[in-house]
């Protein structure tokens, strides 16, 4: 067997030498309320049936009770839990098996999906295939360990997945409160170049958006009405805005009143989550200095948000071998494909690892490339070469991910002359080995 992995390659070694009949492995598949479990052997022969159990204390007992049974009546050697890490269920029975000591890993979905075109069933999804698979991915030595994280790391964990699900709600909630101020206030929008981002904007959807009332105010009543609200609002704005008004095309009153009613409570509900992203922000900055993460905001360009994204999604940095292991598990690393001595020319990135660290090195890349002098030059170089700018981009994103990484490692803050230093020796070594 080809060995593509430390963590593998340490299970093979611990269970090498072992009878394949006392090397047991659990697969778990895990649903909301309930999960299927099986036990198997490394003959890869099922050993004990699928059977059902609740997410819950007592139901982690009947598991544990049924699987010790079989070992002992076995003289197991190795006992070994997988559990395919699939939305946030399988969370609490991963956290319950680890604390009582039982080797557990996490198994990651897209290698499921291959193990069931292995045995046959890759169109074939139901929770008995599911651990069939599952546990031709166990005996051959595939799962990580669960991370291990600190309370500060875990908190930031939690907020930043809170953020990034806040911004996501807010996102699809602007596009809906554009297209109903369509049909309350056609062409409103238009007149501010900065969305829903100007106070004035925001004044006049939440309480006047209404095309004849406006037109009734005029553009000096206008004014006084915002500025009651304590936000300015220019008179040329003021004009423009009436005008807006005076030309809006009218839908059906029926429809034009629900949909001003609908613009006020949506933009309600924007500024409650405008706060709690906010609040997000508040939370994120105050764990941050006792994560691995916090040294990055040395980092010229790297703020709280994007130190807090790369710290959650990357975990304690030391669980990787190397930068190169941390940049394959984001899905960023290109693809190949070579078949009798052809290799397809078009590079894909492989979109097979961590979305949320895949996601947080573009975010690193980009605040680097915005705000410092050496990786602004190594982008503009890379698109006068022809490389398209998502390319380059993500080019970047790997760039800053190593420095990013070294940073959490040694927790050392950034230092331009060191950094200089290292990019000129990088330089030098390839001269080197083009020589």
């Amino acid at each position: 067997m080809l060995v593509v992995s430390p963590s593998q390659a340490e299970y093979m070694t611990r269970i090498r030498g072992l009878e394949r009949e006392r090397c047991l492995v659990v697969p778990i598949d895990v649903g909301k309320k309930s999960a299927m479990a099986l036990i198997a052997d490394h003959c890869h022969e099922v050993v004990v049936d699928p059977f059902t159990f609740d997410l819950n204390e007592l139901g982690v007992e009947m598991l544990l009770a049924k699987t010790q049974a079989y070992a002992e009546f076995v003289g197991a050697a190795s006992v070994r839990f997988g559990i395919e890490a699939a939305g946030h269920y399988h969370r609490g029975l991963v956290t319950r098996l680890d604390a009582a000591g039982r080797d557990v890993v996490e198994l990651n979905p897209a290698i499921v999906k291959d193990a069931r075109g292995r045995i046959g069933q890759r169109r074939v999804k139901t929770d008995i295939q599911d651990c069939l698979a599952m546990a031709e991915v166990l005996i051959d030595g595939l799962g990580h360990t669960p991370t291990q994280r600190t309370v500060a790391m875990l908190t930031q964990v939690a907020w930043a997945g809170q953020r990034l699900r806040k911004v996501e709600a807010r996102g699809v909630l602007v596009r809906q409160i554009h297209a109903q101020v369509d049909l309350a206030f056609p062409h409103l929008t238009a007149c501010y170049s900065h969305g829903l981002n100007m106070p004035s904007l925001r004044v006049i959807l939440t309480h006047i958006c209404d095309p004849a009332r406006i037109v009734r105010l005029g553009p000096k009543r206008l004014r006084e009405y915002v500025v009651n609200r304590g936000v300015r609002m220019w008179r040329p704005k003021a004009v423009e805005v009436v005008e807006a008004a005076r030309l809006a095309l009218a839908v059906p009153e029926g429809q034009r009143r629900a949909a001003q009613q609908f613009v006020a409570r949506d933009m309600a509900m924007l500024e409650a989550i405008e706060a709690e992203i906010a609040e997000c922000d508040h939370q994120l900055a105050q764990v941050l200095a006792d994560t691995p993460a916090g040294v990055l905001l040395s980092i010229p360009g790297v703020g709280v948000t994007t130190a807090s994204y790369y710290g959650a999604a990357l975990g304690d940095p030391h669980r990787f071998r190397n930068a190169d292991a941390a940049y394959r598990y984001s899905g960023l690393s290109p693809t190949s494909y070579e078949s009798a001595g052809r290799r397809s020319s078009r590079v894909h990135i492989s979109r097979e690892g961590s979305v949320p660290l895949r996601h947080a090195i573009i975010a690193l890349g980009h605040g680097l490339r915005t705000h410092e002098p050496d990786f602004t030059a190594y982008y503009r170089r890379l698109t006068s070469s022809g490389k398209p700018p998502l390319v380059a981009l993500v080019a970047v994103g790997h760039r800053a991910h190593r420095l990013a990484f070294a940073m959490m490692r040694t927790q050392r803050i950034y230092d331009p002359d060191q950094w200089a230093d290292a990019v000129e020796k990088g330089r030098a070594v390839k001269v080197a080995n083009a020589i």
